[in-house]
């Protein structure tokens, strides 16, 4: 599901799909050209993502001028969404390449439907700038590797996750993230978020 939402201004929001929110040059000018056709500004959120508000009529419009510099409309509803990254080794503090491998994960894993909203960050040191705990599934950068969360959620009734794994290599993590989402598909009452399961099942089927 490509999240378009309508504002109580009677504008659309479209959010662009941006790993780790990482864009080039030629496509930030593109999304500047598509804010002015639209409502004239932009909103940055929480999720690395920036929203484009425009008319209805020009949504498709906005889907083809992204197509045009590779980007495309970021997913919302119940699928994954567009992982979240650090700076990575960009950082003065960083241990892991958290960007690098944040948008490893994205090409894998972003849009893919499930039963409910599943968030993935990384976060390249222990300054865990990204909050990974505080996603469904959080990587946390160490010397050694990766410390794994599950069961994190914002909102308003916040939940930190809980630790599974720790020394994650960053090429174990794509195999790694695909475990837990098939213990969570396989442990789900069918429209539980994975922090939902962890309360009623313990982290320990994640381990």
């Amino acid at each position: 599901m490509e999240c378009v939402i309508k504002q109580t201004n009677g504008t659309m929001a479209v959010a662009v799909g941006t790993p780790a929110g990482v864009v080039t040059g030629e496509q930030l000018a593109k999304i500047a050209e598509l804010v002015k056709e639209g409502a004239g500004v932009a909103k940055f959120t929480t999720g690395q993502r920036i929203v484009i508000l425009t008319s209805a009529d020009k949504v498709q419009a906005v889907r083809d001028g992204l197509a045009e510099v590779g980007l495309k409309i970021g997913p919302a509803g119940k699928t994954i969404r567009n992982v979240k990254g650090c700076a990575g080794s960009l950082c003065r503090y960083s241990v892991q390449d958290g960007m690098k491998d944040a948008m490893a994960l994205d090409k894998i894993f972003a849009g893919r439907s499930m039963p409910a909203a599943l968030k993935i960050a990384v976060s390249g040191c222990p300054r865990n700038c990204m909050e990974a705990q505080s996603n469904d599934i959080g990587f946390i950068g160490t010397p050694s590797g990766y410390k794994v969360y599950v069961g994190g959620r914002g909102g308003r009734k916040q939940v930190l996750g809980q630790m599974i794994k720790e020394g994650v290599k960053p090429e174990e993590m794509p195999a790694l993230v695909e475990e837990i989402i098939n213990k969570y598909l396989s442990s789900t009452n069918g429209k539980e978020r994975i922090s939902h399961v962890v309360q009623r099942l313990g982290a320990e089927i994640f381990k």
